[in-house]
């Protein structure tokens, strides 16, 4: 009877646990990226996509432009009368200082409401040079 009564609630305990393994899962829906294009530019690089998400497409244009920042510090200024060839009298500057050159990066995203991939990428090439 033991037995009997081990085997029926091993029974009843496998049964609902593959019932539960059993039940789906819902997962949330991504968004997904159907069309997508990087067009070289001459300071930069321009990344288009067209992102789905269920029933709604997003047009997605990011352009990234590489830059230098230049800054100078002046330290000594200095000031020494001169004369041109033609005898005139004049000042002569001389400044000496710090140049520093940094390098930017600069990202601009626009998102727009539909699928304009084909002109975007044609606008993109349009302004390579």
């Amino acid at each position: 009877m033991n037995k009997l009564m081990i085997g029926v609630v091993g029974g009843a305990l496998m049964l609902t646990a593959g019932t539960a393994v059993a039940r789906p899962t819902y997962a949330a829906q991504q968004p997904l990226i159907w069309e997508q294009a990087n067009v070289p530019l001459a300071n930069g690089m321009e990344a288009i996509a067209v992102v789905k998400n269920g029933n709604k497409e997003r047009t997605v244009a990011c352009r990234d432009t590489a830059d230098v920042l230049a800054t100078f510090r002046p330290e000594v200024v200095a000031f020494a009368p001169g004369h041109t060839a033609k005898g005139k009298a004049v000042t002569k500057e001389e400044i000496a200082g710090v140049e520093t050159f940094t390098p930017v990066a600069f990202q601009n995203c626009t998102v727009a409401a539909g699928d304009h991939f084909q002109q975007d990428v044609a606008q993109a090439q349009a302004n390579q040079s």
